[in-house]
């Protein structure tokens, strides 16, 4: 396909100023801005116009919010497909200070940036003299890159001899828990069903940060996400008798000692290595002063899988606690035999073993002790938190260790241990060498594309094996077998009840993806923008070649 470079610049821009015109701010009743957006934006477009069974607002199973997800499909010849993605919704806009009322309006934005009205960094001032970049609250993340696409498929439409299809989702929900794209994998199902469509590649567009070489970045993956939760309840001791109890602080303190950059969880995989875990959140389970040790203290990482599955991650956690809780006891052991022998009293050696158990294996012991009392106690906990949740009375952490407490109430020892489980979000980690042969034209059109860049816009673009900034593209393919989809089930606290990915659903309509986007600056920053040669020409070039070259459309 070609089009004429300034009209496509023409509709990408009007497209963007609408879009980013519309405020979206993530995990709020504003997300439905977008559904006005896409009505009219639908109603424009005259193959919509003749096809109103190809579009339309898919409602996200069970959303707090009752957001819905903008959907299109274009109907082309044959079973090819490819499905476009991006998110449209944005994160908070308060950075902005005075200047807040302009942040959605990007051309009067940079008129007060100009006349000083707020102080920038040196870098994105001179990116603002120098008239080639578009400043403002999403027009890098991403509504830019969502309008390329919008644009892209107004002029498809045009051609009724088009080959293939393309299917359009515009999610809500990227830049919290990601339920837009979770429910639109369902919906992509339904489509595939209802039209016999062979689903080729999912195309987001993402923008690309560069390093110090300038260098255009592509991505043919993107990286994983997990949360382990750790609960440690200990044994409850006065001060004054420090020795008859044993403090959570200081076993889950080792647990974190082992885990925080731990090497060993380090992976590269093709030209990507992800970072160590970290840890997010450290805290007892005391809510008033005493004297007395806590009963319990918890914590949550952040753990960036590239090809490693939650079940193997859990399994090293799982022996790290085992070796902490020894090394805590020995620890407490030597520690209380000097006392002792200062003190001129018997050494008498502390007897606890290490108990260590999974979620799934904590909700078995107590279906196995209180059987009925516990399952009421669950289902109605989860109700609780469910309307607590979707009322923003709770946070994720908190509906976790409400969770493991209720479950520790029922289970009939009470001895110190240690709990693992998942919570949310789960980001899968995905990337096109874990499909194989699904992916071989794949690779071959980014080299044709990276060929075709070089020479007309003398740029080397690199490709990166996992956008490691966390994308929908996460929700493009499952391949873990049954045993791990089986295990996030069990151990994922809130599944189902607050939390839910169709990880069937997404393995079986599992595709390779491709991540195109134009390059952006200062994501999330009041300083946010977009490389305006990119969002208006090469972006939209490098996208077009590559849907005519899978869709051969030459």
């Amino acid at each position: 396909m070609r089009f004429d470079k300034e009209v496509m610049k023409d509709l990408i821009e009007k497209n963007l100023l609408d879009f980013v015109g519309t405020r979206s701010d993530t995990n709020s009743k504003e997300e439905k801005n977008i559904e006005g957006f896409f009505k009219q934006w639908f109603s424009k477009i005259e193959y919509f116009q003749n096809n109103p069974e190809h579009y339309g607002l898919f409602e996200i199973p069970d959303d707090y919010l009752g957001r819905k997800v903008p959907w299109c499909l274009l109907k082309g010849k044959g079973k090819d497909t490819i499905v476009f993605i991006h998110h449209n919704d944005i994160v908070e806009t308060k950075d902005y200070g005075t200047l807040e009322p302009l942040c959605l309006k990007p051309y009067e934005l940079m008129e007060s940036f100009k006349v000083g009205k707020m102080q920038l960094p040196s870098l994105a001032k001179e990116d603002l003299l120098s008239g080639k970049w578009i400043f403002g609250r999403g027009v890098s993340d991403m509504k830019g890159g969502g309008s390329i696409q919008l644009s892209l498929i107004e002029e498809y439409s045009k051609d009724s001899s088009f080959k293939g299809n393309i299917v359009l989702i515009s999610v809500p929900d990227e830049e919290n828990l990601s339920a837009g794209m979770r429910g639109a994998a369902l919906h992509l199902k339904a489509l595939k069903d209802k039209y016999d469509l062979e689903y080729k590649l999912m195309l987001n567009s993402e923008p690309h940060e560069r390093g110090d070489d300038l260098r255009p970045t592509l991505y043919d993956g993107s990286i994983g996400k997990i949360m382990p939760v750790v609960y440690v309840r200990g044994k409850l001791a006065h001060v004054g008798q420090v020795y008859s109890g044993l403090n959570p602080i200081n076993l889950l303190s080792e647990i974190i000692r082992r885990t925080e950059l731990n090497p060993n969880f380090i992976e590269k995989v093709g030209n990507t290595t992800n970072p160590p875990p970290t840890w997010l959140y450290h805290k007892d389970r005391k809510m008033v002063y005493d004297v007395s040790l806590p009963i319990a203290s918890c914590g949550y990482m952040s753990i960036l899988p590239l090809k490693r599955t939650p079940k193997s991650i859990m399994d090293e956690l799982k022996n790290i606690s085992i070796e902490s809780f020894q090394k805590v006891i020995e620890d407490m052991n030597a520690s209380y035999k000097l006392y002792t022998n200062i003190a001129g009293l018997e050494f008498e050696k502390f007897t606890w073993e290490p108990d260590v158990k999974f979620y799934s294996e904590l909700y078995s012991e107590a279906i196995k002790d209180s059987g009925e009392d516990f399952e009421n106690a669950y289902e109605n906990l989860m109700v609780e938190i469910k309307e607590k949740f979707n009322s923003n009375k709770i946070t994720t952490i908190e509906a976790a260790n409400t969770i493991i407490e209720k479950t520790l109430e029922y289970v009939k020892d009470v001895s110190p241990c240690v709990i693992l489980a998942l919570t949310p979000p789960y980001y899968p980690s995905t990337n096109n060498n874990m499909l194989e042969k699904k992916s071989t034209q794949i690779y071959e059109i980014i080299e044709d594309i990276k060929k075709y860049a070089k020479d007309h816009f003398h740029e080397e673009y690199i490709v990166q094996n996992y956008f490691t900034g966390i994308s929908d593209l996460s929700y493009s393919m499952f391949v873990s077998d049954q045993s791990n989809i089986d295990y996030i089930a069990n151990n994922m606290l809130m599944w189902k009840d607050v939390y839910y990915i169709p990880l069937e659903v997404i393995k079986e309509i599992s595709m390779p993806v491709i991540n195109i986007g134009p390059w952006g600056r200062d994501l999330h920053k009041y300083t946010e923008r977009v490389y305006k040669e990119d969002l208006f020409y090469k972006t939209p070039k490098l996208i077009d070649l590559f849907v005519s070259r899978l869709l051969e459309n030459y």
